[in-house]
């Protein structure tokens, strides 16, 4: 049969190839965030401290922070598809070795395999997603990469909870690692050839980026929200460990439910811009309502979580949603600096702020306890939102946008 006459065979095939892309990239954010809500069971079995189990998410958050600078290349030298393929593959049967390990050197081991891989794969599922969309609807492809990226995230803490709950940890890691093996099995039609292509940058050339007006106070206010927000995702299970629910795997999956708070927050960004005037009013309001719904968690109470999470989460959205296209627009509007130098600078930063805050709130709360944890992460935000008022707001540009 020519398939050149049938339009609609390659429309279906482009379609399974990006529900496939969509699964993939849902995967890969459950995997890294899963472990969460077993933070208590893991750390029980392997007598690990609170500042330790942090690790197994802060591995992921490196990878990231580092993979801007050498992804890219990598994947010009052995193309997307295979990129796709074999890091799917391995990430796949890297379940086995979470299911048979019997020390937390071995566990954190195979962890940091699988970081080392799941960046390698949402840069080529984002490559392969800007190769077939190129000429046609991008912003809509890239949407749905976001919900995707937010979709698994959040069922990885839901569902890895409740299902660690009835399973054990064990089993329930192992499952979401065999689903990448799943998700292949739409696969087929990804391009054979790289997209796109990757150069290197000097250290000039990422300096000509942060001389650009407003662009590091927007890089050092999306590290703090990350800061906080991975701390806060870390230390939950710990906070419900201390109020007698340590055990409650998908008691405590629920608790990030607030999370889901992200699918609908975009929605809401052009009537509350119009309302306030600018995008930097609501970058304002959005970094208040960051910091000041930290003081939700302060009572000893399960429901206070459960309740300040959804403030917190939506202060966090905001902001997120909106300080990379000023990132972008400040540092291109001169006609320097190429995007893709910026959002590889703005993803460094970004997941180099969720590092910090996956690990070093984790050894305060092992010290110090959780009112000291809070105080920290009260004080990163209030420098952030001084940040915001003081440089960003005062941007003309950043107004105007």
């Amino acid at each position: 049969m020519n398939t050149a006459s049938h339009p609609h065979v390659h429309k279906d095939a482009a379609l399974r190839t990006y529900v496939c892309l969509l699964l993939l990239t849902s995967c890969s954010y459950a995997l890294m965030y899963a472990p969460q809500p077993m933070f208590n069971s893991i750390g029980a079995e392997f007598s690990v401290d609170r500042g330790e189990i942090g690790l197994l998410v802060s591995v992921f958050m490196f990878s990231l922070s580092i993979s801007p600078l050498c992804v890219g290349l990598l994947l010009t030298r052995c193309g997307v598809r295979r990129a796709v393929f074999v890091s799917s593959a391995i990430l796949g049967f890297s379940g086995v070795g979470i299911y048979c390990a019997d020390a937390f050197a071995w566990l954190l081991a195979v962890r940091v395999v699988q970081s080392m891989l799941t960046p390698v794969l949402l840069t080529s599922v984002m490559a392969c997603i800007a190769g077939m969309f190129r000429h046609l609807d991008m912003g809509r492809a890239l949407a749905g990469y976001v919900t995707a990226s937010l979709v698994g995230s959040l069922s990885g803490r839901l569902g890895g909870g409740y299902l660690a709950e009835i399973c054990g940890w064990r089993t329930a890691l192992a499952a979401i690692s065999v689903l990448f093996l799943f998700s292949l099995a739409l696969a087929r039609g990804i391009p054979k050839k790289a997209v796109g292509s990757a150069r290197t940058h000097t250290l000039r050339e990422y300096l000509s980026v942060l001389q650009q007006r407003g662009v590091a106070p927007l890089l050092f206010v999306e590290a703090c929200g990350i800061f906080s927000f991975a701390a806060i995702g870390n230390l939950v299970p710990l906070r419900m460990a201390e109020l007698g629910q340590g055990h409650a795997e998908g008691l405590i999956g629920f608790m990030y439910l607030g999370y889901s708070v992200g699918l609908v927050a975009s929605l809401a960004l052009n009537p509350l811009k119009r309302l306030l005037g600018s995008t930097g009013r609501l970058l304002a309001l959005g970094a208040a309502l960051y910091a000041f719904s930290l003081s939700t968690l302060v009572p000893p109470s399960v429901w206070a979580i459960f309740v300040g999470l959804w403030f917190i989460a939506l202060g966090e959205f905001i902001v997120h949603a909106l300080a990379p296209g000023l990132i972008n627009y400040l540092a291109t509007k001169s006609g320097h600096c190429d995007r893709g130098m910026v959002n590889g600078l703005f993803l460094s930063c970004y997941y180099f702020g969720g590092t910090l805050g996956s690990w070093l709130p984790g050894v305060l709360y092992a010290r110090e306890g959780w009112l000291a944890c809070l105080a920290c992460m009260f004080a990163v935000q209030i420098v952030s939102l001084l940040v915001v008022l003081t440089r960003c707001l005062r941007e003309s540009d950043v107004g105007r946008v």
